[in-house]
């Protein structure tokens, strides 16, 4: 046994690393191990497979496993024999003690010694099943109170570490974690990492792929402490996780799933105590067991989170063209408070309830600068801490592979508490619009009932928000811009079969009062929308078959329930085809239905995945949910092969077949293809990725915006990225893309990323993007017009499009101790958009236009539009349209520097800078300033022209605790 007697000299200093100079003698019993395993599995595959289905195991219980560790002879069957978890899952015990260790990374004290340690581990990288090459011990003790981890990890190589903040991405350091699956669901775990340096990492994983779950939370950020210290070829490690930050079954005596993770930076490896192989589905639902906790508290713990912040903003005010006094509702220094709390009491064990008044939206870091000319909402990833937590019990149709775009979010929480969706009137010359609406309160309950089911409910009341505006006459009024909304989402779950088979129900509502008569022309009044979905694995958990169903359900007045028919998502208005959309402009209501089934392997060289989805003209979520499509008919597929056992070139590789196509339901095919993908590590651990897709000619009935079909023409893609070590002191990332179509449309894009990690404090990051693109038709606008009969009364207006877009993203982290680290990030942009002559759509389902130069005539008005005669000598009348093109610059900064002082306890001073400007038609009409045209020295150069606007914010959170 290794151990660190009490009294024995550690380093004290967890930042200090020390640097051994012996070379690691090669590891012959890897060779024997690689030629034990050739030789098993040829041999023995075929007897396994025909033995699989006639041997039944009896399932004992997890008191009559031993507390042992399986003999690493087995690892190299793991790949190929049945798999029982109650018999095949390593057992580790925790031990009650009695006088906690103090965590200073030292696990010096004697009561370490009191627990049995947990020494076997395996390799998932490099050698699949291969035993760990590095001694390591890891001890479990606990009280009433906590949890604490105890590592001991030796290397007879180099140590290797890092600074970084909470949560930093990065593989260039030796690293250890814990996974804990408290609530034993085989389904959920918390994984608690940390490095050399004492960094802290934590989130919450769920599902079945990878080391540990498919889809991770990295923004589930609990209280608890580690610690970490390095001496001479060992580096030790110690945390200690409260009760109360887990979810965790009633019962008297504990069993929890568990899995313990290292990682070895200087021969690239990754081990695990629970194994499994790469070519198999393993996950939460094939942990270990972690046994011998008794009598811990069952809840009724307080936690409370207060915060303040200050916010001061500082820029310049620009007085409105028409306007003869300047706005009076900013000064240029203008000076905000904000507070608010958020309460976490555990009702049990397992049920826990949060309660928040004026939640915190805790975002620090800016979102990156997007330019959408899409007619579709761009999605942004939630950060406040009290919608985070427990979000994956909302999570709707977890079973298998959902197709990503077309997929329905039935809770997207950003809605609570979003922008305002009305506006000031028309007439407003000022207005002071709220930036987010407020949420007066919110409850959530979330967690997992003795019997075995997983509940979430939730409901939130957001104020009603006004916007003071003056008119140029001087009338002072206001505007309401949102109206008082209540949320609701709830959702129960039960597991089966050990949790490879679930069942969940889905339920979301909104009711908002609408006093106001324009508001009520523009929202809807109530929303309600449902879900049930299950899933089914068998094989191992190889396969998986999965289903869902959501119908919707939508109130309001007849003006908003068209805004709904007329969304981008399904456009009912629709001339050409309309007995089927049976679009109704009196309409009070509207209800639709989801539904998708899905087959998946994920397991084994040989994968893929048959899905079919459909989603009616009705279907809508977006009152609380996301939803980007409607009336369309999914087929999605991919069949491939993966090889994870090193070969003479390459580590890993996989190949993939990728045949997809998507109809609406009137049978009109919107895109139909078929990708072929390869992707591979080479035994220098360089990744790369190819992707070839050819496009079908099919139909688009989104093109026009409401208007009729067009078709969409055929095309060819391809892409490739390829990177250096990520776990190398210096990476450098490569990726582009080229696309075109038959129309002459074309596509292309080349990005580029370096990462420098120096002195174990610093990071540098730099990533430039360039692409260009061509459009042969981008929709302009539309025109009223009897005589366009061809088009169903109206003009469809297109025009060419060539888009070109530079940007730069650079950061630099600085993590001066485990609890103090700033962050620098910048990213200019600047991006271009040139229109060409205007057209017009022909007809229906056609992909032909008619330029208005040669059969009428266009002339530019002077302010920014164009005034165009259809027909010259013909009967049409004018009609204007806009000069849509367009250059425009940003340049984003924003500074953060973090100070956990306590545990749970956060000071953040955060400076935000943002500069925004386009070149304007005053500007000049020459080459080289035309507006649409791209030049990256003059655009560039004039970012720092601009003027900024600088936010200033100091915000405070304390942890307070009974």
């Amino acid at each position: 046994m290794y151990a660190v007697a009490p009294g024995s000299k550690v380093d004290r200093h967890p930042d200090r690393c020390t640097r051994v100079g012996t070379v690691p003698t090669p590891d012959h019993s890897l060779i024997g191990g690689r030629l034990s395993h050739l030789l098993l599995r040829r041999a023995l595959v075929p007897f396994v497979m025909v033995g699989t289905g006639l041997m039944v195991v009896p399932r004992p219980s997890i008191a009559q496993v031993p507390v042992t560790d399986p003999p690493a002879e087995a690892s190299s069957q793991q790949a190929s024999a049945p798999y029982d978890h109650a018999t095949d899952a390593p057992v580790a015990r925790a031990v009650r003690t009695g006088e906690p260790p103090v965590i200073d990374g030292r696990p010096d004290e004697p009561v370490w010694m009191t627990a049995p340690p947990v020494t076997e581990l395996r390799q998932l990288i490099p050698d699949d099943g291969a035993p760990g090459t590095q001694r390591t011990e890891v001890r479990f003790l606990y009280d009433d109170e906590s949890l604490y981890v105890g590592g001991w990890l030796w290397d007879d190589g180099e140590i290797t570490t890092r600074r970084a903040r909470r949560d930093a991405a990065g593989g260039d350091t030796d690293a250890f974690a814990i996974y804990l699956d408290a609530q034993h669901d085989h389904r959920t775990a918390f994984r608690f990492a940390t490095n050399p340096s004492s960094l802290k990492k934590d989130e919450a994983v769920t599902g079945e792929r990878g080391v540990a779950g498919g889809v991770s939370d990295p923004g589930w950020d609990p209280v608890w402490e580690v610690r970490s210290s390095i001496s001479d070829g060992v580096w030790f490690v110690e945390m200690r996780i409260p009760f109360s930050q887990l979810r965790y079954s009633g019962e008297e005596v504990q069993t929890w799933g568990l899995q313990v993770e290292r990682k070895i930076r200087h021969n690239q490896e990754e081990a695990l105590w629970a194994f499994t192989s790469r070519r198999e589905r393993g996950g939460v639902a094939r942990m270990g067991h972690l046994i011998g906790i008794e009598g811990i508290p069952l809840g009724r713990k307080l936690e409370m989170l207060p915060y303040v912040s200050g916010r001061g903003e500082y820029g310049h005010v620009l007085r409105a063209a028409s306007a003869t006094f300047d706005n009076p509702f900013r000064e240029g220094s203008d000076y905000f408070g904000d507070a608010g709390i958020d309460l976490k009491y555990g009702l049990t064990s397992n049920l826990t309830l949060n309660a928040s008044v004026n939640p915190d939206f805790g975002q620090v870091e800016m979102d990156p600068a997007v330019i959408n000319l899409t007619a579709f909402e761009t999605r942004v990833d939630e950060r406040r801490p009290f919608f985070v937590e427990g979000a994956e019990i909302f999570r709707f149709g977890e079973g298998g592979i959902r197709p990503g775009p077309i997929a329905p979010q039935l809770l997207y929480s950003r809605r609570i508490g979003r922008s305002p969706q009305g506006a000031a009137p028309g007439s407003a010359l000022y207005s002071d619009m709220p930036v987010t609406t407020s949420i007066l309160g919110a409850v959530k309950i979330a967690g997992k009932t003795i019997s075995g089911w997983s509940i979430g409910a939730l409901d939130a009341v957001t104020r009603r928000e006004t916007a003071p505006y003056i008119e140029e006459t001087g009338l002072r009024a206001k505007a309401v811009v949102e109206p008082l909304t209540n949320y609701f989402a709830g959702r129960v779950r039960r597991d089966f079969r050990g949790g490879a088979a679930s069942l969940g129900v889905t339920g979301t509502a909104v009711h908002r009062e609408l006093g106001d008569p324009v508001l009520r022309s523009r929202l809807r009044s109530a929303a309600y929308v449902a879900g049930l979905d299950g899933r089914i694995d068998w094989d191992n958990r190889a396969w998986t078959l999965a289903v869902e169903l959501s119908p919707s359900y939508l109130t309001g007045e007849a003006q908003a329930i068209d805004r709904a028919q007329r969304s981008s998502a399904r456009y009912l208005q629709r001339p050409d085809d309309p007995e089927r959309l049976d679009y109704n402009s009196t309409a009070t209501s509207l209800a639709g239905l989801y539904g998708r089934i899905g087959l998946s392997k994920q397991a084994g060289e040989w994968q893929g995945r048959l899905g079919v989805t459909s989603i009616t003209p009705r279907y809508e979520v977006n009152d609380l949910g996301f939803q980007a499509a409607a009336d369309r008919f999914f087929v999605d597929s991919d069949f491939g092969y993966e090889q994870t056992l090193p070969g003479r070139y390459l580590r890993e590789w996989g190949a993939h077949v990728s045949p997809r196509g998507t109809w609406n339901l009137g049978g009109d095919p919107q895109a139909l293809g078929v990708a072929v993908s390869s992707s591979g590590q080479l035994l220098s651990y360089h990744t790369f990725s190819l992707r070839a897709e050819r496009q079908f000619a099919a139909w688009d009935d989104r093109i026009t915006r409401g208007g009729p079909i067009a078709r969409a023409p055929a095309g060819y893609a391809l892409s490739a990225d390829a990177a250096t070590n990520a776990r190398a002191t210096m990476q450098l990332r490569g990726n582009g893309s080229w696309s075109k179509d038959d129309a002459g449309g074309w596509a292309q894009g080349v990005g580029l990323g370096f990462t420098a990690r120096f002195r174990e404090t610093y990071e540098f990051v730099i990533g430039p993007n360039f692409s260009r693109s061509h459009s042969a038709a981008q929709y302009v606008t539309s025109v009223v017009d009897p005589l366009a009969e061809d088009t169903f009364g109206r003009r469809y207006v297109f025009a060419p499009l060539d888009q070109t877009t530079a940007s730069l993203q650079l950061r630099l982290n600085t993590t001066f101790r485990p609890d103090l680290s700033f962050e620098l990030y910048v990213e200019p942009l600047v991006s271009s958009g040139d229109y060409g002559e205007l057209m017009e759509l022909i007809g229906a389902r056609t992909f032909e236009f008619r330029r208005y130069a040669e059969v009428g005539r266009v002339e530019a008005a002077g302010d920014g539009s164009y005034v165009v005669d259809p027909d010259g000598s013909g009967p049409a009348g004018e009609f204007s349209a806009n000069d849509l093109s367009f250059n425009r610059r940003s340049l984003l900064g924003n500074a953060v520097l973090r100070w956990e002082w306590r545990p749970g306890t956060t000071l953040f001073l955060v400076w935000q800078q943002t500069r925004s400007g386009k070149l304007t038609p005053d500007v000049g009409d020459t080459a080289q300033q035309r507006i649409g045209s791209f030049n990256l020295g003059r655009d560039a150069g004039a970012l720092f022209g601009l003027r900024p606007n600088n936010i200033f914010v100091i915000k405070l959170n304390y942890w307070l605790n009974e």
